[in-house]
């Protein structure tokens, strides 16, 4: 243990001074033979012992031997150390290849990946485990979450076609039976998701892709992360099964364009002001906006009536079982494209 350790620290040692580079050798040596399961046919461990001891062994011998057993305890911990930082950086490369972020568990930390939205997962973390005393907890959660992630590497690499992943009803922001589907995953509270239409709209996509969308209100510890979003997508649902005749651009997707685009007359944007909102002042300003797109009264009761309806619950139920478990993202938003799934935010430049 102590030839391990001390070989991962004389490595480090060696990069920035010479006079560690001669007792890499015998450190490598060493190392090879105990993680061979071969006993160590040098003295190198007692030569580093007697090199750091020394000065202790001249000033107050008696404290040698404490000494000794620490800086066996320290040689543990650093071996300890190195081996949960290689496996950080391995898991944590595999979930930014899989995932498009470092930490599945709260995608929205990981700075490498695309700006987005975190799915929340309620699986207790490592610390969180250990720090309740279950250790067999943690570290059974900690490999069943990167077995997952192994498990999604085909996913990450299969030909992803959006047609497989259309929810009921799907309504588009333009159709053109010569184009193809295009699909998002989107909370219309999230920013990165107005951030994402806007690109849309800049890129011109929705000229070139028939866009249909998944309205997936992200949980929150308490509810929703978004108070509102849940209110918000069933009137989407809503407004799925009662179409408007005649409509140039579905009604839900007028609902969206305005929270995405437009601002409030307070001069807020729109979807800061929905998400500011109590639910009877959301739902209120919902219905007004219907009247503006062109909804009759009765219509505009039809619709309200449908948003509270069990057949909206379960049209948002089985859109959220398609996304946690076919789709599988943990980014919102995400949209399928030209056979890739893409996680988070997607400049204008990769929507073209």
């Amino acid at each position: 243990m102590f030839c391990i350790a001390a070989f991962i620290v004389l490595v480090v040692m060696a990069a920035f001074s010479a006079k560690y580079r001669r007792y890499v050798g015998k450190a490598w040596n060493c190392t090879w033979r105990r993680v061979t399961f071969r006993p160590c046919d040098t003295t190198f461990k007692q030569d580093i012992k007697d090199h750091l001891l020394a000065p202790i062994a001249v000033r107050r011998p008696g404290l040698v031997r404490p000494a000794s057993i620490g800086l066996e305890i320290l040689a543990v911990l650093v071996l300890v150390t190195t081996i949960w930082s290689g496996y950080t950086v391995v898991k944590s490369a595999v979930n930014l290849y899989v995932y498009g972020t470092c930490n599945k568990q709260d995608s929205a930390s990981c700075t490498l990946g695309a700006e987005a939205c975190s799915i929340p997962d309620e699986t207790p973390g490592f610390m969180e485990s250990l720090g309740e005393f279950d250790v067999l907890g943690a570290f059974g959660n900690e490999f069943g979450s990167l077995g997952e992630t192994f498990a999604a590497i085909p996913a990450r690499l299969q030909t992803w076609t959006a047609e497989d992943y259309l929810p009921a009803n799907a309504s588009y922001l333009t159709e053109d039976t010569a184009n193809p589907v295009a699909v998002e995953v989107i909370d219309p509270g999230c920013t990165f998701c107005k951030a994402l239409f806007q690109n849309i709209e800049e890129a011109g996509f929705e000229s070139a892709y028939n866009l249909t969308y998944i309205a997936y209100p992200i949980a929150g510890t308490e509810g929703y992360k978004f108070p509102n979003s849940l209110l918000v997508t069933q009137y989407l649902e809503a407004l799925r099964l009662h179409p408007l005749d005649g409509a140039e651009t579905p009604v839900d997707w007028q609902v969206l364009e305005r929270i995405f685009t437009e601002k409030a007359e307070t001069g807020l944007p729109w979807q800061e002001t929905i998400n500011s909102m109590d639910a009877d002042e959301a739902t209120a300003t919902l219905v007004d906006w219907l009247g503006e797109f062109g909804l009759s009264a009765d219509q505009i009761d039809v619709v309200v009536t449908e948003a509270a309806s069990d057949t909206v619950t379960d049209i948002i139920a089985a859109n959220k079982t398609l996304v946690e478990e076919k789709i599988a993202t943990v980014k919102i938003p995400t949209i399928i494209f030209d056979g890739r799934r893409h996680d988070g935010l997607v400049s204008v430049d990769g929507l073209q």
